[in-house]
């Protein structure tokens, strides 16, 4: 829904009555500054304030300024007010609880006549309970634990969600078992991954504001080193609005057609990347903010090169992303570097014939496939594997036509969970002579012997055992490299999932123990192993000659 500045007053009713938050925000509500509210630079707001009274709430991870604490201070305004609800709005501390009673809360009902009208006479002026309208409202403070085991309520806030303290949240929850209709929201700026916020969102659906390019129409999240930034062969970053670099106002650039584009309004759209999960879940950066000047936040990048807490600033107030040290797992610029291919090929052909081509497949709830061709670095002597398609199928009979349609070599294909159509799937394709397929299943090397992360071959069953965290660790640094051993396509982007599955799994140190392991939490990390398993396939043709060819 666009909402225009400058409604009419029967607009504004008619928006009353079926959204009254939306509306609520329209013909009332007064920012701290005293101005009234606009989605002239932020539309992305719409869909909250239009659907927040009605669902049980959500998750959203956010960069700082965006609109979020404005919304969340009329969320609980309107549930207390005029639909008579109990909401709690809970602060890492009492601290902060007071000045943001005295500075956001206080203010606002003091300057809007709207509400003034819901507070009693006799209202003593705390800064923990309010009475407002036929319902009330709690300010809260985490560090309290008294305040979590003395209230019932139907709507719970959790602001700054990482700050606060993680045991007396849990009680807080609690207090929203007797409501008939319980509302509960999380928010906050991230602090690691899968921890906190970042944690939330993943379990939740995932949902990204997709810009539109007016060029070529593809719709698209704002990420920072494939729209905005990249680096130089100097080494340097510099934006990718080449037009603009000396001047004026930059520009975003398309991922699919690699021209600038000016962020507008229309065409935007929330697209969820998890539709299957229940749990609404938001992330937004300050590239969603059309107001927003990209030079300065270039400048400021290049200004934190080399320095963790300038980058962990950054990731945290600008993208609103967790920030990950270096070393530790996939990130975006990684990712930027290896994926400079030509643009998929949805069709294979007869021109693969004279290619070597090479596959990996995961099993999740779908079949997540990575084809690439090999091909020789003189210069380095090394194999680099140039990805031509990548994708989800539902049916192994469909990774079958992908085998043949490709004129792939070798695949490797996870043996769990689905092992006997994995079995059947080896065999239909060695049995006619299509391909070598492989099944593949983890096993611990406990040092990193003569063979790459521990693979060792069974000749007969056609299974290779692998050790998971050497695998990952070698398809690291198969990306890392400069020149990188696995280019991808340009508009790899485009594949659903295709980035945040790359980047889930993290590398840590098991607890009490000195070995270091890749944990994925609760994200789903299928696109990642379906590229482990590729690389797989490629030392299997190394070492076999690829006795099919």
């Amino acid at each position: 829904m666009k909402i225009p500045d400058g409604h009419t007053t029967q607009v504004v009713d008619t928006l009353s009555d079926r959204y009254p938050l939306l509306g609520l925000a329209l013909r009332h509500h007064r920012t701290t500054r005293g101005q009234p509210l606009s989605f002239h630079d932020k539309p992305y707001l719409v869909e909250l304030y239009t659907d927040s009274h009605r669902v049980d709430g959500w998750d959203a991870m956010k960069a700082v300024q965006v609109g979020w604490s404005e919304l969340l201070v009329q969320l609980v305004l309107e549930r207390a007010g005029w639909a008579g609800k109990i909401a709690a709005y809970v602060l890492p501390s009492y601290q902060l609880r007071d000045r943001f009673v005295k500075r956001r809360i206080n203010p606002v009902l003091d300057r809007v006549e709207a509400y003034q009208e819901r507070v009693p006479d006799q209202d003593p002026g705390s800064l923990k309970i309010k009475r407002f309208g036929q319902g009330s409202i709690l300010f809260l403070g985490s560090n309290t634990v008294n305040d979590f085991i003395e209230f019932s309520a139907d709507v719970l806030v959790v602001d700054e969600y990482d700050r606060c303290i993680q045991e007396n949240l849990a009680l807080a929850r609690d207090r929203l078992r007797a409501s008939p209709d319980p509302q509960l929201f999380r928010l906050g700026n991230p602090t690691m991954p899968k921890v906190g916020v970042a944690a939330l969102f993943d379990h939740s659906d995932g949902r990204r504001w997709h810009h539109r390019c007016p060029r070529c129409g593809e719709r698209q999240p704002m990420d920072w080193v494939v729209n905005v930034v990249e680096k130089g062969t100097d080494g340097r970053w510099r934006p990718r609005d080449t037009a603009r670099i000396d001047g004026g106002s930059l520009r975003p650039v398309c991922r699919r057609c690699h021209r600038p584009f000016t962020r507008e309004a229309k065409g935007g759209e929330w697209v969820a990347e998890r539709p299957a999960n229940t749990r609404r879940g938001y992330h937004v950066s300050r590239l969603d903010v059309l107001s927003q000047d990209l030079r300065p936040l270039v400048l400021e990048w290049g200004e934190a090169q080399g320095n963790a807490t300038k980058l962990e600033a950054f990731y945290r107030s600008v993208l609103g992303l967790p920030y990950t040290p270096k070393g530790m797992s996939v990130d975006r610029e990684i990712l930027a570097n290896c994926s400079t291919g030509n643009p998929m090929d949805h069709g294979g052909g007869d021109s693969y014939r004279s290619q070597t081509v090479v596959a990996g497949v995961d099993v999740g709830r779908v079949l997540h496939v990575s084809v690439s061709i090999l091909e020789d670095n003189q210069e380095t002597d090394t194999r680099m594997r140039r990805c031509v398609w990548v994708g989800t199928v539902s049916t192994f009979d469909q990774i079958h036509d992908l085998l043949v349609r490709y004129r792939v070599n070798v695949c490797v294909v996870d043996a769990r969970p689905e092992v006997r159509k994995a079995q059947e799937l080896r065999d239909k394709c060695v049995e006619s002579g299509v391909c070598e397929v492989w099944l593949a299943q983890f096993t611990r090397a406990d040092r990193v012997g003569r063979q790459d992360y521990g693979m060792a071959l069974d000749w007969s069953r056609r299974v290779v055992s692998v050790d998971r965290t050497q695998l990952l660790d070698a398809t690291l640094e198969d990306l890392r490299l400069d020149p990188p051993r696995k280019v991808y396509p340009e508009d790899v982007w485009s594949v659903p999932g295709w980035a945040e599955q790359m980047m889930a799994p993290k590398r840590r140190m098991r607890e009490n123990s000195e070995r270091y392991v890749w944990d994925e939490g609760n994200a789903e990390d299928h696109h990642r192993f379906s590229d482990a398993y590729e690389r797989v396939a490629m030392d299997i043709h190394a070492r076999s000659g690829s006795y099919l060819a």
